[in-house]
C-alpha cells in the first residue's frame, strides 16, 4: 500500500472514532461497573435500547467506529472472559445470554421502560443475539455475518485448538476471514484482539464435543424466535448458496442480506452504511 491511501484511511479511522466520541459526549456519561460477576459494560446514546454483542477474542471497544448512539442508547458489553468481564468459567453462549439478561435486569426499568432490547452482534456475538431472542423478549435482531449452520467439527480441529499450536489456527482462521477489509483496519484487529485458549475453547465447547444429534437439538432451540422478531443476518463472506432458504426454515422472519464489502467485519469495513442499514432495518427510519 502507498503512502497516500495507507494515511487516507487512517484518517478516516480517526474521524469516524472522533465522531462517534463527540457523539457520546452530547449523550448520557459512560457508566462501567463489574460489581461481583457482572459484565463490564458501558451505556450511550438516547434512544431504544440497544444491546451491541462483540464478537470471540475481541471486546467491546471494537464497536467504537460503529455509531449505533446516533439513534438508540446502546448497552455494549464484555462477555465474560473478554475484555474487563470477570474470566469466570464455563465459558458460553447459553451462560452469556443470561449474562447479558442479568445485567439488563440489574440495571432497571429506567433503562428498558416497558420494551424489549434490540440485539446486535458480530460473529460469535450474532449466536448469541440470536439465542438471547429464543430466551427473551426482543425488538428484533441483527446478526453480523455468524451462520447458524453448524455441526461438530474434526477431531483435528479440537487437537488445535486444545494443545501447542492454539495461537498459530486463530490467527490462520481470522487470515482467511478478512477478505476485503482496509489492511490498517486488520493490523487494528490483530494488535487488540486478545487469545485465552480457555475462553475460545470454552466458547467452541459446541462444536468441539458434542455429537451431531445433540448439536443440532441445541441449535433447533437457539433459533426459535417467536415469528414476530425482525431479523436480518447481514453476510460479508459467503454462508452457502442455500443458506436463506435454511434459515429463513428455521427461523421464518429472518431476512439474509449480502454486506457491499467482502469481509468478515463489514461493520468496520463500512460503519456509517452499517449504522443506516441497522436503523432502518429496525423500521426506525422509512424513508
Amino acid at each position: 500500500m502507498s503512502k497516500e491511501p495507507l494515511a487516507a484511511t487512517v484518517a478516516a479511522v480517526r474521524h469516524a472514532d472522533a465522531r462517534c466520541r463527540s457523539v457520546e459526549a452530547a449523550s448520557r456519561p459512560r457508566v462501567t461497573m463489574t460489581p461481583d460477576n457482572q459484565l463490564a459494560h458501558d451505556l450511550n446514546g438516547t434512544g431504544p435500547l440497544l444491546v451491541a454483542i462483540h464478537g470471540i477474542t475481541e471486546n467491546r471497544s471494537f464497536w467504537d467506529p460503529v455509531c449505533l448512539q446516533q439513534h438508540f442508547r446502546v448497552l455494549r458489553v464484555d462477555l465474560r472472559g473478554h475484555g474487563d468481564s470477570p474470566r469466570t468459567s464455563p465459558f458460553g453462549i447459553d451462560e452469556s445470554v443470561e449474562d447479558i439478561h442479568d445485567l439488563i435486569e440489574s440495571l432497571g426499568e429506567d433503562l428498558t421502560g416497558d420494551q424489549s432490547p434490540f440485539v446486535v452482534g458480530h460473529s460469535l456475538g450474532g449466536v448469541i443475539a440470536t439465542a438471547y431472542a429464543a430466551r427473551y423478549p426482543t425488538r428484533g435482531v441483527v446478526n453480523v455475518d455468524q451462520s447458524l449452520r453448524v455441526g461438530p467439527l474434526p477431531a483435528e480441529i479440537a487437537i488445535a485448538v486444545r494443545g501447542e499450536g492454539f495461537a498459530d489456527f486463530v490467527r490462520t482462521v481470522f487470515a482467511s476471514l478478512y477478505g476485503e477489509l482496509d489492511p490498517v483496519l486488520v493490523a487494528d484487529i490483530e494488535r487488540r484482539r486478545t487469545l485465552d485458549q480457555d475462553v475460545f475453547s470454552g466458547f467452541w465447547t459446541p462444536l468441539l464435543d458434542w455429537d451431531a444429534d445433540t448439536l443440532a437439538a441445541w441449535s433447533r432451540r437457539t433459533t426459535s424466535l417467536p415469528p414476530d422478531v425482525p431479523y436480518l443476518s447481514l453476510h460479508g463472506t459467503d454462508p452457502g448458496g442455500d443458506y436463506a432458504d435454511w434459515l429463513a426454515d428455521r427461523i421464518p422472519a429472518a431476512v439474509a442480506e449480502q454486506a457491499p464489502k467482502r469481509t468478515h467485519y463489514p461493520h468496520l469495513a463500512q460503519p456509517e452504511w452499517f449504522v443506516s442499514r441497522v436503523h432502518k432495518f429496525f423500521s426506525l427510519d422509512r424513508s
